[in-house]
């Protein structure tokens, strides 16, 4: 608890000072504690994870919104990810409670700057679940499931045209989550890289036996024609015909 801060207080017509106590309240300053939930889980090798929590002003203070971050960098095997996130926290006089906590899967696919992309994902705070969404158990945990798949491309950039690049596209990378149940809880979010890739656009690759052929667009249009031609591309200085196997 603050000690009182004693205020000295003139009288002028008497000419005499007057003490004066100006109490704070314990409960408006003290910092809150134990008000966490723990956000696990397991990561492909060559992924990492950014989960950035956002606060808001939860009190009648003249304060700002605030995010912090917390990361786990990339790793060549799989890894686990553990991140303690406050619930609430004071700064200064502000009660800062969570909003929301935005997820960044980031996933590489080679070596150079270009090949590394991401997903987004988030955490959303409610006061009742949506009808179907899961709860946490009885043991005080969530576990759910993100599968992410890599979607392949022919690139456009001028640096590399015609090669091979990739987007991420992670489903189920989220949760609805009672705020008010919160603290001490565990989220528990795994994630599972599928190994068939898909290409990025409908009508642009053919799956053949040896794999996925592009396909010749013409002056209007990217998409397979009717009959299909087919045209070869770059890959890890290779010409190629097919992916992700290279020739047929």
């Amino acid at each position: 608890m603050n000690k009182p801060i004693i205020h000295v207080l003139w009288l002028p017509l008497l000419g005499l000072p007057l003490l004066g106590l100006s109490l704070s309240a314990c409960s408006s300053l003290a910092p809150l504690t134990g008000e966490r939930f723990t956000l696990e889980g397991e990561l492909p090798a060559d992924f990492a994870l950014k989960a950035q929590a956002h606060y808001d002003v939860a009190n009648n203070c003249n304060g700002r919104s605030q995010a912090r971050s917390f990361e786990s960098d990339f790793q060549s095997t799989p890894q686990q990810y553990r991140f303690n996130i406050p619930v609430s926290y004071r700064d200064g006089l502000c009660e800062m409670r969570l909003g929301r906590v935005g997820l960044f899967i980031h996933g590489r696919y080679g070596d150079k700057d270009w090949q590394r992309t991401y997903d987004n994902g988030g955490l959303t705070l409610v006061e009742t679940l949506p009808l179907g969404a899961p709860s946490f158990e009885a043991d005080g945990t969530l576990t759910k499931q993100a599968e992410c798949t890599w979607l392949f491309q022919l690139s456009k950039a001028h640096s590399r045209q015609g090669q091979i690049s990739k987007l991420l596209s992670c489903k189920g990378a989220g949760a609805y989550l009672v705020a008010d149940e919160l603290p001490g809880k565990t989220v528990r979010l795994n994630f599972r890289e599928n190994p068939e890739e898909e290409p990025s656009y409908d009508r642009r690759w053919i799956k053949t036996d040896a794999g996925w052929r592009p396909c010749q667009g013409t002056e209007s249009s990217d998409r397979c024609q009717n009959p299909p031609a087919f045209k070869t591309f770059q890959m890890n200085g290779q010409e190629c015909t097919v992916y992700p196997n290279c020739t047929e």
